[in-house]
């Protein structure tokens, strides 16, 4: 009875867990179809596939613009991924190199 009993709470807490975050979900998987479909677009040679991809990328736009309420945390979490895996090698400059002076 008792396995029962938290095997129902468990489905129930899946169900609310999914029921709450499915805007989320579903601009998440939007955000990824267009961004994908972006990187495949820019890569694309002939028309036919700048089409198709094109064609995908509207409907990842459709997919996050029908699930308003997932769009910030779709942002945020985009936000967070950018900061963490943007180029930490930037071009820095050599100030300590010491310079001769050529014009004595």
């Amino acid at each position: 009875m008792r396995a029962i009993l938290i095997g129902v709470l468990i489905v129930l807490l899946i169900g609310l867990i999914l029921t709450v975050l499915w805007p989320a979900i579903m601009a998440a998987i939007g955000a990824v179809l267009g961004f994908w479909s972006l990187k495949k677009l820019l890569e694309a040679r002939s028309l036919g596939e700048k089409i198709i991809y094109g064609i995908l990328i509207g409907v990842g736009a459709l997919i996050i613009l029908a699930n308003l309420k997932g769009i910030l945390v779709v942002a945020i979490i985009g936000a967070i991924i950018y900061f963490l895996t943007r180029n930490k090698n930037k071009p820095r400059k050599n100030d300590d190199v010491f310079d001769y002076p050529y014009n004595k």
